[in-house]
């Protein structure tokens, strides 16, 4: 599995010039090589004809043992009284030197600690055009020492170009496998089945806190490893924002209470929102509840493979603009989740990625109202050929509690 992800990135920044790859964000650092622990760094060369001795993962001695078990396929570059900078120095100038080449282009992901890129970027590309050091490195964090560097480790053959491009790294996944789905379907299950324990237990007299906390701890006693996210409860006024934080505010009748919530399972994430009413509702949360959910449910009606995300977001966007809200609904439809709860491609108005069997993105459209309410309905869909299926299950239409 981790083997033939890694094909597929190489082909693909093969294409696009690279000639090796630094990865060291922990979602993939697991989705090509299986590493689930600490601080690391894949080292990847880049080209059909690398062999997998090429292929290295960096780390410290507490992080040893987890590599030889979960990764045995690739080789363990202990980091010993080394730095991450000066090991990767060592490994790209072997690789150039086995390659016969002197320059290359690099790529690492936006996520890189600033700190580390700077300083990478100043080993990589700092030498003049014999290839020796510009900087001496005194002073930089990670104690590169020209002396050590070009008379021990004899890195001073070759001249790169660091380049940051998410974009390459992370497109392999977009389309999930059969095995992400299927965990996707079971953290989705422990969010539908958490649903259904708190509509027995939300009351007028709860606290947003107590909601949240019964969320949580109901997934966790379900399997979930931790949350996606950190869970969202709102009520009342509070409900107008898409992204507020828990409070104290006590549930009263006559609220809308809006939960977002989601787990994670064996790695990958789940997500899903609802909005309930406790007492009842007046006749414009009912017809607000109404639109939003007739939005969800035409954008569902859109979602198969081969559709620009931007025209699925209009699906739902345009609805509730003909419908007199289209001011209060300001955020995209949804967002992509499998390691990350937010992943690309994403359905929004600037989003022209067309979508492919295997994706799987949520669909949340809202209407907010300030000061009053708001309303979320979300699900979280894989895009099929022909259609989509729904993974979150519970009841969409309005339940008054």
């Amino acid at each position: 599995m981790f083997e033939e992800r890694r094909r597929k990135l190489n082909e693909l920044l093969a294409k696009n010039g690279y000639d090796v790859a630094l990865i060291d964000s922990p979602w993939n650092l697991y989705y090509y090589s299986g590493f689930s622990g600490g601080e690391a760094m894949l080292v990847m060369p880049v080209g059909t004809g690398n062999s997998t001795e090429d292929i290295c993962i960096i780390t410290d001695s507490r992080y040893y043992e987890q590599v030889e078990k979960e990764c045995p396929d690739i080789a363990l570059v202990r980091l010993e009284n080394s730095t991450y900078i000066q090991t990767v120095d060592e490994l790209i100038n072997k690789y150039y030197d086995k390659c016969g080449r002197n320059d290359g282009k690099i790529v690492v992901e936006e996520t890189m600690n600033l700190s580390r890129y700077l300083k990478l970027k100043e080993v990589l590309e700092g030498k003049d055009d014999a290839g020796k050091r510009k900087s001496d490195g005194k002073n930089s964090g990670d104690k590169v020492s020209d002396d050590k560097v070009s008379n021990d480790k004899g890195c001073v053959s070759y001249k790169c170009q660091l380049v940051v491009d998410s974009s390459s790294i992370n497109e392999c996944r977009m389309v999930k496998d059969e095995g992400e789905l299927e965990l996707l379907r079971r953290a989705e299950a422990i969010g539908d089945a958490a649903f259904t324990h708190i509509l027995d237990i939300i009351k007028p007299g709860m606290t947003e806190r107590d909601i949240a906390l019964e969320l949580e701890f109901f997934m966790k006693r379900q399997g979930a490893s931790k949350l996606s996210f950190d869970t969202i409860v709102a009520s009342g006024p509070n409900s107008s924002m898409p992204h507020a934080q828990v409070t104290d505010r006590i549930i009263q009748k006559g609220d809308f209470v809006t939960m977002d919530f989601g787990c994670v399972y064996k790695g990958y994430c789940s997500d899903m929102t609802r909005t309930v009413a406790v007492g009842e509702p007046t006749e414009e949360m009912r017809k607000v509840y109404q639109i939003v959910l007739d939005a969800n449910l035409r954008a569902m009606e859109g979602i198969r493979a081969g559709v620009r995300c931007c025209d699925i977001d209009a699906l739902a966007r345009d609805y509730i603009r003909d419908k007199g809200y289209g001011e209060y609904f300001g955020h995209g439809l949804g967002h992509s989740v499998g390691l990350e709860i937010h992943e690309e491609p994403r359905f929004s108005p600037k989003c022209d990625v067309v979508t492919r069997a295997g994706m799987a993105i949520t669909d949340e459209p809202g209407i907010y109202l300030p000061g009053k309410f708001g309303v979320r309905i979300e699900d979280l869909v894989i895009v099929n050929e022909d259609g989509c299926e729904r993974l979150s299950k519970s009841q969409k239409e309005l339940i008054v509690l």
